[in-house]
């Protein structure tokens, strides 16, 4: 018996120590449930894929709780905002630079973010009140008015593009967290 138990000893060292690679079956993971929650709740949004992506990595978080959906959601579209805020800012920054005539419709694309940041930050107060969804929509009006001042404008093309960018990812990031919320206001 003692021979035995030796040998089995001897073997489990051998392989612990050896250079083979180790197979075992990957459990299920045991988040699996929760993202796919948050992926049903995001095929109600107008933008599942991005929803889904922007939302997935918080599943450990969310779990399958409504609540920590939309307040996970509000501050990814918060994080969405403050970073548009920040590349607007700096755009204005090196237009101020340069006197370039882009600045009057940067400063007002600057404003109209922080009113948005602002906004979202009173979303987050409000949905503890279940009465986040005004706020929200006003976010998004708030997004499109920046656009709308750079098509009127003479503004740099680049310049151009690298704000419709961030303005559009926002906008799709409000509009879902806005259908988020609306969704799952019942909850």
């Amino acid at each position: 018996m003692s021979r035995f138990v030796i040998l089995s000893l001897t073997l489990v060292a051998l392989i612990n120590s050896s250079n083979i690679p180790k197979t075992a079956a990957t459990p299920p993971s045991r988040y699996q449930n929760y993202k796919t929650f948050i992926k049903t709740a995001c095929n109600s949004t107008t933008y599942p894929t991005m929803c889904y992506n922007s939302l997935s990595s918080y599943s450990s978080t969310i779990k399958a709780d409504p609540i920590k959906l939309r307040t996970t959601s509000l501050n990814v579209n918060l994080k969405y905002a403050k970073n548009a805020t920040l590349l607007v800012s700096n755009l204005l920054k090196k237009a101020k630079s340069t006197s370039s005539p882009e600045v009057p419709v940067l400063k007002d694309c600057v404003e109209e973010m922080k009113d948005t940041v602002d906004e979202l930050k009173q979303a987050m107060v409000e949905l503890k009140n279940l009465n986040g969804g005004g706020i929200s929509n006003a976010a998004l009006t708030d997004d499109t008015t920046c656009t709308d001042e750079l098509e009127e404008e003479e503004v740099n093309e680049e310049t151009k593009k690298k704000v419709e960018k961030a303005v559009s990812e926002l906008s799709k990031t409000t509009s879902n967290t806005l259908a988020l919320i609306t969704n799952y206001l019942r909850f």
